[in-house]
């Protein structure tokens, strides 16, 4: 595989946008050779490309690639695009992975480094607090990398546990790396950076916060790391997403047991649990499920482990069905170059007709995604597929289309009517 330069990358992230599976099938066909892939885009090899993607292949100059440039050199981004030397093994591992991240601070050492998610509930408990600081203070004295969401609550406790142990973190945002977002997070984010870690989105830099990224953003977080760690969540909270992420990764999920199996703020966890997830008592609980020795297990001593992680996990029994294709496989591709109907598979569901009152109500861009999403059950991908909307789009028609009440995010990730 030869490299390809940055300005490449960009052009290739420009026109695709980010998080979308077909630039991954683009590359795995040109085995990850990314001006190759940008020559089949604008020679029009490519029949399943949209129409705003060809679009964006015709009018993409280098004029807007040196625009992305300039940004990050003024405000200190790196770039780190799957060429690179730094680019996490275990996240190009994933289905999916993202083309290029932007990153402030550096992921330099994160392939020799356990690294674990934490991820739980914003409006955690006090009990959700204690066991955050205590567990992920521990793991990070002891070498292992922690990383989270940046959002406020269970997240931001990870990542100051980490900090205050003297250990790594890893920021995963779900906007641009330069949008303030949470505004309460703005200094724990410079210290992220300022001791050693990272804070990290494939979103183009200035791009704004949207829940539509939300759930794109959590299968970075259990990609960068060999196990999930659930701290707190309720049922249907955003952090299930996560551990949904790392099954289908092929990923360990650990769970904090619940305070209270009755209440309603830890009934994910007692999910989870029912689900196999591994309970943790104490942090010890998830080094020894890396088959680390006694003498590894020397932090009562203040003694900080330079620990080695053993390869990419292969997926457990239960998610091996789910099991991602090596990337020299990718999915097949007709003879008229046209993607199959499972390429990108997406559940079905039964639903009635939609209500015609209901469709008259709504902007023409609102009422085509209802309507396909009254079809089935979908993620954004698919409605990228189906419609000439940009990522943008889609991001914006699906949050009114929530706020209206007329449809919800499963925790499979899938946009369902209601």
């Amino acid at each position: 595989m030869s490299k390809s330069s940055v300005e490449v990358w960009l052009w290739l992230l420009l026109v695709m946008q980010p998080y979308n599976k077909k630039t991954n099938f683009i590359l795995s066909g040109c085995n990850y050779d990314a001006a190759k892939a940008c020559e089949q885009i604008r020679d029009g090899k490519l029949l399943f490309l949209n129409d705003s993607e060809k679009r964006r292949a015709e009018e993409v100059r280098m004029g807007a690639v040196r625009e992305v440039l300039d940004t990050c050199s003024k405000n200190s981004v790196r770039i780190i695009t799957m060429d690179d030397d730094e680019y996490p093994e275990l996240l190009r591992n994933i289905e999916n992975p993202p083309i290029v991240l932007f990153c402030a601070g550096s992921l330099a050492g994160m392939n020799e480094r356990l690294s674990i998610a934490a991820v739980g509930a914003r409006n955690v408990s006090d009990y959700g607090l204690a066991v955050t600081e205590k567990v992920c203070g521990a793991l990070a004295k002891a070498g292992t990398v922690i990383v989270s969401g940046l959002a406020v609550g269970s997240d931001a406790a990870a990542h100051k546990a980490a900090l205050d142990a003297k250990g790594r973190t890893v920021g995963v945002l779900g906007c641009g790396i330069l949008t303030n977002y949470p505004s309460e997070n703005a200094q724990l984010k410079r210290d992220i950076v300022e001791n050693g870690g990272a804070v990290i989105s494939e979103l183009l830099p200035t791009a704004k916060a949207s829940p539509i990224y939300f759930n794109t953003r959590n299968r970075i977080i259990s990609g960068l790391s060999h196990g999930t760690l659930v701290l707190e969540a309720g049922e249907g909270s955003g952090s299930l997403l996560t551990a949904a992420h790392a099954y289908e990764q092929g990923r360990e999920v650990f769970c904090i047991p619940p305070h209270d199996i009755l209440s309603p703020r830890f009934l994910g966890l007692v999910a989870l649990m029912r689900e196999g997830a591994l309970p943790v008592l104490s942090y010890t609980d998830i080094l020894d499920a890396f088959t680390l020795t006694e003498a590894d297990n020397a932090t009562a001593a203040g003694v900080v482990i330079e620990y080695a992680p053993p390869e990419i996990p292969e997926a457990s029994e239960k998610s091996s069905k789910k099991k991602n294709k090596p990337k020299s496989q990718p999915p097949e591709e007709s003879q008229t170059g046209e993607l199959p109907d499972d390429a990108f598979p997406v559940e079905n569901t039964e639903t009635s007709a939609p209500d015609e009152s209901r469709l008259a109500s709504l902007e023409p861009n609102e009422a085509e995604v209802l309507k396909l999403l009254f079809e089935r059950s979908a993620d954004a991908d698919y409605l990228l597929d189906k419609t000439d909307m940009e990522y943008g789009e889609i991001s914006e028609v699906l949050t009114n289309l929530e706020l209206y009440g007329y449809i919800a995010l499963t925790p499979e990730g899938l946009y369902t009517v209601i």
